[in-house]
């Protein structure tokens, strides 16, 4: 009897985590869409933050590392090399912003040559003619980013909106469907 209860708790938070995720990213995905530049400008800069502070995190673990010297001084280098690359993406958000999003583009094009590939391979896994738009999409607009760096960061936040508010769609049907299977 506790295990039934528990497979219907997990079966609810999958399908509420879908709604809830879905629902955030279609928001975020119009904000970004209607405010290109300032969405660029303030992502990118909140990366320089998050950097810098990975990077002050990085040094202090090459402090107390116990893999002595040798590996001490490889973290650190790698978190004063993160510190500028921080600082650099602060102070220059538009040049850093295009290497940044060529990441992302690679990124987007690795996450959905894996989603695709799950999607194609996993035959028994409901729903995945879904999960596979998700990753045509993500595919699509991978290599959209990575070979069209010249389009500018604002046309690819335009194009990252929208990838969100569409993959936030299909999250929000996928949970309606399992929503409606666990209740057949």
């Amino acid at each position: 009897m506790a295990n039934n209860v528990m497979e219907g708790q997990v079966t609810d938070l999958r399908w509420g985590s879908f709604v809830l995720l879905g629902l955030v990213a279609m928001v975020f995905g119009l904000i970004i869409a209607m405010f290109p530049l300032i969405s660029a400008t303030v992502l990118v800069e909140l990366i320089g933050i998050f950097v810098i502070l990975l990077s002050f995190g990085v040094i202090m673990m090459s402090a107390v590392a116990p893999g002595g010297l040798k590996g001490s001084i490889l973290l650190a280098i790698l978190g004063i090399v993160g510190f500028f690359f921080g600082i650099a993406t602060i102070l220059s958000p538009f040049v850093m912003g295009k290497v940044i999003f060529i990441l992302v583009g690679i990124a987007l094009f690795i996450g959905g040559l894996i989603g695709l590939i799950l999607a194609i391979s996993e035959k028994n896994m409901t729903h995945r003619g879904l999960l596979a738009i998700q990753a045509i999409l993500s595919l699509v607009l991978g290599v959209i980013i990575i070979v069209g760096p010249v389009i500018g960061v604002a046309l690819a936040v335009i194009f990252i909106g929208v990838y969100f508010v569409v993959w936030g769609i299909i999250s929000v049907i996928m949970g309606g469907m399992i929503r409606a299977a666990k209740k057949a």
